[in-house]
């Protein structure tokens, strides 16, 4: 995300937030590393992520997320086996229904979120690197191989929401917002990683099935992690 961010003479916050031990199988060292190493998220574990610049990511970051669900139907759609079509319908009525907790959609509840800290969607333009992303997500998505979206989506989106996720609430929290603000960050870092593991359970069922992709699919997940967070 091409965000205007001055980090240096700061030191870096060791991140709170990990991965479970299910991925390391999937997410090198190195790769992790330089995930973390994304200079927004620096910012946001530094205290260097001031009202503005959140503002200004949650503006790009609606442009991408407010899109979700058709990144989820458009893989959907693509799925040989109708019980995991249905696996995965489970996290899209989540979408667009909420929790028994919050019967309010996450598209809603992102919004609130955004109201919270003055973030007007669409004040600013949409960035070259964030259609960028919409521009992959979809094209991934729409494969007619569902282990590029499977990648896409799961890897490069819901396994590694507590890297991305966390700082941002802790940056949140550093400048006193409300709830409202918190709220859609917390169930993500929270709840994701069991959509993104129903997810890994179909990528797991088609590496078995061909083992040779198993390569490809970790070249995707490096690729799909670097560009979606590159500065």
């Amino acid at each position: 995300m091409e965000l205007a961010i001055n980090t240096q003479n700061e030191p870096e916050k060791e991140t709170g937030y990990f991965l479970s031990p299910l991925w390391e199988d999937v997410f090198s060292k190195e790769l992790l590393e330089e995930l973390n190493s994304n200079i927004f998220l620096v910012a946001c574990r530094s205290g260097q992520a001031n009202p503005s610049l959140l503002r200004k990511f949650m503006i790009q970051h609606h442009y991408y997320s407010q899109y979700f669900t058709r990144y989820l139907c458009s893989l959907m759609g693509g799925l040989a086996d109708q019980k995991d079509f249905v696996s995965l319908s489970h996290n899209l009525l989540e979408e667009l229904t909420g929790t028994d907790a919050a019967k309010i959609s996450h598209a809603e509840l992102y919004k609130k979120a955004m109201a919270a800290i003055n973030a007007v969607p669409k004040s600013d333009a949409i960035l070259k690197s964030t259609q960028q992303l919409i521009d992959a997500m979809f094209r991934h998505c729409r494969s007619d191989d569902s282990l590029r979206g499977l990648a896409a989506l799961c890897l490069g989106a819901e396994a590694i929401v507590p890297l991305v996720y966390g700082p941002i609430l802790d940056a949140l929290r550093s400048i006193k917002v409300s709830d409202d603000a918190l709220y859609f960050f917390e169930i993500h870092v929270e709840e994701d990683e069991d959509h993104a593991i129903v997810m890994r359970k179909i990528i797991d069922r088609m590496i078995e099935e061909n083992p040779h992709r198993r390569q490809m699919l970790l070249l995707l997940v490096k690729r799909w992690c670097v560009f979606a967070w590159r500065c």
